[in-house]
């Protein structure tokens, strides 16, 4: 089976020079690419953002769950045996 390389994106970006210089210490430091170095700062990133968007979402539904009746409505069965 042949493996496609992936498509790549050439982006440009504007930082602070002293950000720039960290940097470059940081990718000689772990011995990588800028880019393999944004990359994996992004992947981090984002993996960071979606659970923050999911513990918010869970503390809505959580707080829905125990004000909405209608979401509740069966607990009372919870415990119940079903023959």
């Amino acid at each position: 089976m042949q493996r496609v390389a992936p498509a790549y994106e050439r982006v440009t970006i504007s930082l602070p020079t002293d950000i720039s210089k960290d940097i470059d210490k940081l990718k000689k430091e772990l011995n990588v690419s800028k880019s393999e170095l944004f990359k994996k700062a992004f992947m981090k990133f984002a993996r960071e953002h979606k659970k923050q968007k999911l513990r918010k979402t869970a503390a809505m539904m959580a707080e829905e769950y125990k004000t909405n009746k209608e979401l509740t409505v069966f607990t009372a069965l919870d415990s119940e045996d079903f023959k």
